[in-house]
């Protein structure tokens, strides 16, 4: 699960991730070193008054491909967006419009994923209904981080029923390190004993957080008992 960061902010200028493209080589030089081959770059879409053209996004992912390949970083970069949830969501997914997504293997049948982002202090309704309309589209929902949602710190047993619906989640690595607070550690720690995380990502937006996620990599790989890609 190392070797793939399905949730990172590499893009530069797009949010409050990377600012330029000084910043943006020394992450990706970072997550190579540490073992990562595949990231997927994943701007804030549909919040912050990000309404990101795909097409723009999928552009800008094939330029900073090109850099790092100058650069001999040893990435592969993929497109991709973190989809706010919210009613541009929704009129997105019932609209038919594009989303950025990424292919899947699925005995359902279902051939791409979609990382989407929940609020994390507000409670949410309608999450498993969200799971079931993308379905429709061929599309699998993946959760960034829900060990960060104060609705299942409060509840973590809720996540059974996500996950049933047909969701996935995705483990923020730096909450295994206590940098989100002591309850989205305490539930990443529990959920990935328990199985329950299908992708990892590091929510890497600065060069800064570089040091802690190469103590939250440390700590996965002494947790999950391997040096695998699992």
């Amino acid at each position: 699960m190392l070797h793939t960061d399905i949730h990172c902010h590499l893009l530069p200028g797009l949010d409050h991730g990377s600012r330029n493209r000084s910043e943006t080589l020394i992450m990706a030089k970072a997550l190579a070193r540490l073992g990562v081959r595949r990231v997927h770059v994943t701007p804030h879409q549909f919040r912050f008054g990000n309404d990101l053209d795909p097409a723009d996004v999928r552009a800008r992912t094939v330029e900073l491909q090109g850099w790092l390949d100058d650069a001999q970083v040893p990435l592969q970069v993929h497109p991709g967006a973190e989809h706010y949830y919210g009613e541009r969501l929704l009129e997105a997914v019932d609209g038919g419009e594009e989303l950025l997504t990424w292919p899947a293997v699925s005995e359902e049948g279902i051939g791409e994923y979609v990382l989407v982002e929940l609020p994390l202090r507000d409670p949410v309704v309608g999450v498993s209904g969200l799971a079931r309309r993308l379905a429709k589209r061929g599309i699998r929902a993946v959760m960034a981080h829900p060990e960060r949602m104060l609705s299942v710190q409060h509840t973590p047993a809720r996540v059974d029923a996500w996950i049933n619906s047909g969701w996935r989640l995705q483990l923020d690595l730096l909450s295994l390190t206590g940098a989100y607070g002591r309850d989205s550690k305490r539930i990443s720690r529990w959920l990935l004993e328990r199985g329950s995380y299908a992708f990892t990502g590091s929510d890497l937006h600065r060069p800064m957080e570089i040091p802690a996620l190469g103590k939250a990599h440390e700590v996965f790989r002494l947790m999950a008992g391997t040096e695998s890609d699992a």
